[in-house]
């Protein structure tokens, strides 16, 4: 995937944009092929952007955003992020954006969605694969919470070899949410 993201960022859409998994879980059509492009995401909290702009757009934005700032080699972007872990810039949308500095050579500027941005939520990562094994095996969100703790076991032992959880009450859990969220993508319901 990251030779599809333009030099030098780097970003990695499996943990953090919505509507890039939304097309790729249509091709995952064994437990093995979910198993393997659900390694990408991990396994701490991320942030997950639900907005509209595309992987392109969001990088494209990002590059102009450098290029006009003059901070788009990596001598003047190391200078703009001084000694920083990190630091923010806000995108078309009004999401904000993390940048950290890349561990690669020529993918020095790292992208992520930022904490409680417009267009983000945050999740565990164990609760976004949970979700991608339900929608990419076609399970479909059911009004029965028994039916529905039994479909998200079932997945979480069958393919992400993770343990059961115990309930889904509808007012605390992610996967509920994040499953809605998928369920809905093409109707008005979607958030945001």
């Amino acid at each position: 995937m990251q030779s599809e993201i333009p030099e030098p960022i780097t970003f990695n859409p499996y943990k953090h944009h919505f509507r890039f998994l939304l097309g790729e879980i249509r091709n995952w059509n064994t437990p093995e092929t979910i198993k393997e492009k659900l390694l990408p995401i991990g396994n701490n909290l991320t942030d997950f952007y639900l907005g509209k702009l595309d992987i392109t757009e969001i990088c494209s934005e990002c590059k102009e955003f450098f290029t006009s700032q003059n901070r788009i080699s990596f001598e003047s972007f190391s200078q703009w992020m001084g000694g920083s872990e990190w630091k923010k810039i806000r995108l078309s949308d009004g999401s904000d954006w993390l940048i950290k500095m890349g561990e690669q050579e020529n993918r020095y500027i790292h992208l992520h969605p930022a904490k409680f941005s417009k267009h983000s939520i945050r999740v565990q990562a164990t609760t976004l694969k949970t979700v991608l094994a339900l929608v990419a095996t076609q399970t479909p969100l059911s009004v029965s919470p028994g039916i529905n703790l039994s479909a998200v076991n079932q997945r979480r032992a069958e393919i992400l070899d993770l343990s059961p959880i115990k309930a889904l009450h509808p007012a605390d859990s992610g996967i509920l949410r994040l499953w809605n969220i998928f369920e809905n993508a093409n109707t008005n319901k979607v958030y945001p």
